[in-house]
């Protein structure tokens, strides 16, 4: 074997290397970039449902302090029950952020295999699967519109 012919064996096997490189860190991009927008979905979400259980918990013990004072001491001592604050927001929230968490986990576990399926598909010299993971995003990003929503409902029924 001649050194002209090494060289580009050589170069040959540097630019196929080069080239599946670039389409990994092309999909774990694009892997990250996905997981990113699942997460900062799902962080507007927690915040806005737990900040509204928040005003809503602040609301009704504002109330109940109001309550107990124009009652005077001995009707709070009489029946300190009455006077407590509903929790019924707070215990939603938490459930609610539990099931979005959940759900959460989920997707993201999904958009990784899908990430990491591609990455070694095109590690292997394989067809990289590129639409199944798109429609596998797309499909994540549906899943958590709908998480959404439902988080959105369950924080407005309990504000209400």
């Amino acid at each position: 074997m001649d050194v002209q012919s090494l060289i580009t064996e050589v170069t040959g096997r540097a630019e196929k290397i080069a080239a599946q490189g670039q389409e990994v860190a092309t999909i774990g991009f694009d892997t990250l970039k996905t997981a990113n927008g699942i997460v900062v979905e799902t962080v507007q979400t927690l915040a806005k449902t737990n900040g509204d259980a928040a005003v809503a918990l602040f609301g009704e013990a504002k109330t109940s302090f109001e309550k107990a004072s124009k009652a005077g001491v001995q009707a709070v001592i009489a029946d300190p029950v009455a006077y407590l604050p509903a929790t019924t927001p707070a215990v939603e929230a938490f459930n609610t952020s539990l099931k979005t968490l959940g759900a959460t986990r989920v997707e993201l576990v999904k958009t990784f295999e899908g990430g990491y399926s591609s990455i070694k598909a095109s590690i292997n010299g394989q067809p990289t699967v590129k639409k199944v993971a798109k429609a596998a995003a797309k499909k994540t990003e549906a899943v958590a519109k709908t998480t959404v929503k439902t988080v959105k409902a369950a924080a407005k029924k309990a504000k209400a």
